[in-house]
């Protein structure tokens, strides 16, 4: 996939769209891989919530004190102000959506 680093660090992503495209509160909708193994750190979104489709791998996501095991087709809303990390299980690809909320 022809991309950029992510933000975190790890993994690779395409942007579709960004906010310089649109005049809505959209931040960014990207396409991301990750490699097996690869980790997001804990990390907050103070004015932004972000949302996750899974389209391949499976991907451990541990928001505040929950554990969820995302698999293909799975869709996942990440609330602003809450703590969030991921791993993926496995070679993973997903639709990273991140809407601006204040």
């Amino acid at each position: 996939m022809e991309g950029t680093i992510t933000s975190h660090g790890c993994g690779m992503k395409r942007v579709l769209l960004s906010n310089e495209e649109s005049e809505s509160d959209l931040t960014q909708i990207a396409f991301t891989t990750l490699k097996k193994g690869e980790f997001v750190e804990t990390h907050v979104h103070a004015t932004m919530e972000e949302c996750f489709l899974i389209r391949s791998g499976r991907i451990k996501l541990v928001v505040g004190s929950d554990i969820i095991v995302c698999f293909p087709g799975d869709f996942i809303r990440i609330p602003r102000e809450k703590s969030h990390s991921l791993e993926a299980l496995e070679e993973s690809a997903f639709l990273t959506i991140g809407c601006a909320v204040e």
